[in-house]
């Protein structure tokens, strides 16, 4: 099965991702996940399109809550 998704990536592209990562899914598994990586895939390649050069990118997180 290596037909191709609406996202541009076939299963078995899929699957040899998921094994890379280390993630040892199920047919089925992947199959569910599949859309949503699909879904999330072109913010994450604006995310990797910006050019931060030498800047320094930060986050913080505040662990107490307001009253």
């Amino acid at each position: 099965m290596s037909t191709q998704g609406p996202g541009g990536i076939s299963m078995d592209e899929f699957r040899l991702m998921a094994e890379r990562a280390g993630l040892g899914l199920t047919q089925s598994e992947l199959e569910e996940l599949k859309p949503l990586y699909e879904l999330y895939l072109p913010h994450i390649e604006k995310l990797h399109s910006v050019e931060l050069g030498a800047e320094e990118i930060s986050l913080s997180f505040q662990a107490d809550w307001p009253s």
